[in-house]
């Protein structure tokens, strides 16, 4: 039974997921991140470790197993102890091994485990589902300051108001309002310079000159016409050969026989030669995985089907079943072939010559 979803699906709503004899999954906090120099930003996420050092049975998994699948806490312990059998199976075999939405196990050379999580998965539920961020550069957006009239007192006699003459210092609003505006003006001009620009490149590409390109367009057919013509040509001038030398042959061997009782033994011997040399006999080796019953071969023959059309059941001298797969003429090749697929298959694997 394969335990990935289960482990994935505590891992969002645990710290710590403990598979007993095998090792513990631990998550670990990573704090939201805005890196200006590569310009991203990424999102609180949970992030998934190892431990390898951590093998007590806490409970966790096995009563998780009880309460989904309806079983009894023994038969959960049962489903986790096979569960990490078979992955020891498969690192002992492909030296790696992958847990679905968690990550993947490798086995060194001096048969170290090490584990590599999937960091695309986040498993914090509060920033699930959250990307990662590109971070544009922006330009800034200055807005005019608001007037604010200065209220004006009730009063019966207004007092005398001095008028001046309005002055614009250097760094006031208006000036910088000002500078802005030019500013604005001059990328609005650069980007219809570049527009006009491709503008007139794409024209110039869609008025080349249609002679040219009907030529273009002729010559290539020419060409496609005369390799299929040469093609014809050749499969003719190849069966006219056969032809000529079976005709060839076929009067021999008419000749040879009508010789009557005359003829000498060696002359009967090169007239069998011809007649057996037409006939080729061509062995094949086929491949064929070993079964204990015929349940299990008619199992694997209905797997089998999808991907070998030719998978059968065949019983051997003992009426021990086996199942044919696929056979090559090559001796070689099949001997390759069955090494490729003995790795993704439980049962033994034979080469027979048929």
């Amino acid at each position: 039974m394969n335990l990935a979803k289960e482990i994935s699906f505590l891992l969002y709503k645990h710290k710590c997921v403990i598979l007993p004899g095998f090792g513990a999954f631990l998550i670990n906090e990573k704090k939201a991140e805005r890196n200006t120099v590569a310009k991203y930003a990424t999102p609180r996420q949970e992030v998934i470790s190892f431990n390898k050092q951590i093998i007590n049975n806490d409970g966790l998994v096995a009563n998780f197993l009880t309460q989904k699948h309806d079983i009894s806490y023994e038969e959960g312990i049962t489903r986790i102890e096979n569960y990490i059998a078979s992955l020891w199976d498969i690192l002992n075999t492909k030296k790696n091994v992958e847990v679905a939405e968690v990550g993947t196990f490798y086995l060194t050379k001096e048969n170290k485990l090490v584990f590599v999580p999937y960091h695309s998965v986040n498993f914090s539920i509060s920033s699930f589902g959250l990307p990662k961020l590109r971070l544009k550069p922006y330009a800034p957006v200055s807005a005019s300051p608001e007037r604010v009239e200065p209220a004006i007192p009730a009063a019966t006699t207004p007092p005398e108001l001095s008028i001046t003459p309005e002055t614009t210092p250097a760094g006031s609003p208006k000036t910088k309002e000002k500078k802005e505006i030019a500013v604005t003006a001059k990328h609005t001009k650069q980007k219809e310079r570049r527009e006009a620009s491709q503008a007139k490149k794409l024209e110039k590409k869609i008025h080349k000159d249609p002679a040219k390109r009907k030529k273009s367009n002729l010559y290539l057919v020419n060409i496609l016409g005369s390799l299929f013509i040469l093609g014809i040509l050749g499969a003719l001038y190849t069966f006219e050969t056969n032809a000529s030398k079976n005709d060839r042959l076929e009067t021999q061997v008419a000749s040879m026989l009508d010789l009557g009782s005359n003829d000498s033994s060696s002359d009967i011997l090169e007239t069998k030669t011809i007649v057996s040399s037409k006939v080729t006999t061509t062995a094949f080796y086929g491949i064929y995985a070993l079964t204990e019953n015929e349940v299990e071969a008619s199992n694997l023959a209905t797997d089998l089907m999808t991907k070998y059309a030719q998978s059968k059941i065949v019983l051997d001298e003992n009426g021990k079943p086996s199942v044919f797969i696929i056979s090559f003429s090559n001796k070689e090749m099949a001997q390759e072939y069955k090494s490729l697929i003995q790795n993704n298959m439980n049962q033994k694997l034979v080469i027979t010559k048929k």
